[in-house]
């Protein structure tokens, strides 16, 4: 038996414009509260969107960008899109930040995850016509911000930064971040304090380290090299930390870049090394996100103001897409101490 299909007719502006007895520019000026629609009376404005609700109209959002030039959509685009399959903490809580951020600021958002051959192919894929800037999380050394620059398209770095100065940017203060985490280590009493960081080419990994090494050096302590170690994005296993951390010189504490290589870190050591978190080592973290209530013990972090971050991301961009802001912003937020269970004073 052949399957029935039932065609619902679409409303247009023209059915809405014969219903309400006016033309249907007046109904457009209505429906899309244009300046000319301030010259319709309030009766009719009310008659318009009356009819169009009883109707069930839905405007065609691809029309209505067309003659607006405007999509009210904002493409994110991440460096790496195996970040989605990674369960990774900081990913969840971002998503949440921008999609209420979204909402706020009246936009729908569009996550590019294509695997795409070539940097054309990714700028053709963002400047397609479908949105109307784009948030990017990428790299420093990305060559997406020079792209969209030298194409006048609207684009902000989100908790990221790039190092084309010419491409608006908010974040966190990385280093400020870092020398908090590592200065509360050392009023716990270590002086032996290790650095645990990443293998790519994210700016915020490096500007970790640097608040780091200040505060060491702020200190008059010294850091060993072998105290410096990289893992690559979702590890789980850490050789070259846990022979560090089974030798007689090991640190007594760790700062991790982020909070989910520390979830891991601390797993392994428990696990492989035998030691016990926070007698045996002190960990803290960064990010501080919802996740740190459950790892055990819980982890004691850098909080980073996930939605003011997102919010200023979103006004800044909103801004150049209107031609409010024309001048490149780079806002920095200060994290802040979360302490839980995972550090211990000695």
């Amino acid at each position: 038996m052949a399957e029935s299909h039932i065609e619902f007719p679409k409303v247009t502006i023209n059915d809405i414009a014969r219903v309400c007895g006016v033309s249907k520019v007046t109904v457009s000026y209505v429906l899309n509260d244009t300046k000319r629609s301030s010259k319709i009376s309030d009766a009719t404005k009310a008659r318009v969107k009356a009819a169009a609700l009883e109707l069930g109209y839905h405007p065609n959002a691809l029309a209505r960008g067309l003659t607006n030039r405007r999509t009210n959509s904002l493409v994110m685009v991440m460096q790496y899109t195996e970040v989605f399959t990674g369960g990774s903490a900081f990913i969840t809580e971002l998503m949440h930040a921008a999609m209420n951020s979204a909402a706020k600021y009246g936009f729908d958002l569009i996550l590019q995850t294509k695997v795409r051959s070539s940097t054309h192919e990714e700028i053709a894929g963002i400047v397609d016509g479908r949105s109307d800037g784009a948030l990017l999380l990428r790299d420093a050394q990305d060559p997406i911000a020079e792209a969209l620059v030298k194409r006048k398209y609207p684009a902000v770095y989100i908790f990221s930064e790039s190092e084309n100065l010419s491409v608006s940017s908010v974040d966190c203060d990385n280093i400020a971040g870092g020398r908090i985490a590592t200065e509360y280590l050392i009023r716990c009493g270590h002086r032996s304090i290790g650095y645990v960081g990443g293998i790519e080419h994210a700016e915020s990994i490096h500007q970790r380290q640097v608040g780091y090494s200040n505060a060491m050096a702020a200190a008059g302590l010294t850091v060993k090299p072998e105290w410096i170690c990289n893992v690559e994005m979702g590890a789980t296993d850490f050789p070259n930390i846990g022979k560090l951390m089974s030798s007689p010189s090991r640190p007594t504490a760790l700062f991790c870049w982020n909070d989910d290589v520390a979830s891991h870190l601390m797993k392994f050591l428990q696990k492989n090394i035998g030691l016990r978190i926070p007698d045996d080592i002190s960990i803290v973290g960064f990010d501080s996100t919802a996740f740190c209530e459950n790892t055990s013990p819980r982890l004691t972090s850098i909080r980073q103001p996930f939605e003011r971050i997102s919010d200023a991301s979103f006004e800044v961009l909103k801004g150049l897409i209107n031609g409010t802001i024309a001048d490149v912003q780079t806002i920095r937020f200060v994290p802040e101490l979360e302490e839980r269970d995972s550090c211990r004073a000695i």
